[in-house]
């Protein structure tokens, strides 16, 4: 049974979702695509931070350093496509924070000669206890239009690979789960989810990449996650620069498909206290 008015999912013998109350203010600051900052009252930490918005020359040092300004305490990287990760060795050095990714996604890294200190490789359900009293909880998940294994690296990938976007491959996926301040926070950074793992999460704040979301997606989504609002992310144009920012109209169709969605859009390149 699917309460429309409220985004949740549950059964007549569920117990009602039962929200924590909030204790702190958690704010997110959004830079497009899944890229995504958070600040709650024992720091900050970032995930999927990709700003230079270039699927020919991928990373541009200007637009990194005109955007991210700050020294989050730790990063988090859903997958190592090339419109998440390019950025990364630039503001690894920059802020000297640890990257939580994925094993392909560390490999590349290494190309670039991040120091192995920088870098931890996630493993799918494990939960890290993080700096800021933050708990993180990686859990498996799919990219869209897949339904199995993405390609990925085992070993550290040449250099002239990753000179296209087709050599940032997808590689191991992960939804991060994320206990902060009293709320709870899911992150999708595509859309697409696996079932067995995701069935039955409860949230507060549900930040879901929507890009060109398929069909089938709006009822997987109500079928296995029980959030009060969903925030959408990755619904902009994301192949042109941030000062030429604008929206397509994937939370529309998402909307239309899903009578009464309890959704909020955050604006770009602005801190927003979450509710």
């Amino acid at each position: 049974m699917v309460n429309r008015t409220s985004g949740e999912i549950f059964s007549p013998e569920d117990k009602p979702f039962a929200l924590k109350k909030k204790m702190n203010s958690v704010s997110v600051k959004w830079y497009g695509t899944n890229a995504l900052e958070f600040r709650h009252s024992g720091g900050s930490f970032m995930i999927d931070p990709y700003v230079s918005r270039d699927r020919e020359k991928l990373y541009i040092p200007t637009e990194v350093d005109k955007y991210i300004t700050s020294t989050p305490d730790f990063i988090l990287m859903t997958h190592a496509h090339w419109d998440h990760l390019p950025d990364m060795p630039h503001i690894l050095k920059k802020c000297g924070a640890v990257l939580y990714a994925s094993r392909t996604a560390c490999m590349i890294m290494r190309a670039y000669g991040v120091p192995e200190n920088q870098l931890y490789e996630l493993s799918y359900g494990e939960t890290l206890h993080l700096p800021g009293n933050v708990t993180v909880t990686a859990l498996e998940s799919r990219h869209m239009g897949l339904t199995g294994e993405a390609e990925g690296y085992s070993d550290v990938p040449p250099m002239d690979e990753l000179q296209s976007a087709s050599g940032w491959k997808c590689g191991e996926t992960f939804a991060f789960l994320i206990e902060v301040d009293g709320q709870k926070i899911l992150n999708l950074g595509t859309a697409n989810m696996l079932e067995d793992v995701i069935c039955g999460t409860e949230c507060d704040h549900l930040f879901c990449g929507i890009s060109r979301w398929k069909d089938g997606f709006p009822e997987m989504l109500m079928r296995n996650i029980r959030f009060r609002h969903l925030i959408p992310t990755h619904h902009d144009e994301f192949k042109l620069p941030l000062d030429q920012f604008y929206l397509r109209n994937d939370l529309a169709r998402l909307a239309d498909a899903i009578p009464g969605l309890t959704s909020f859009e955050i604006p770009v390149l602005q801190w927003t206290d979450l509710p």
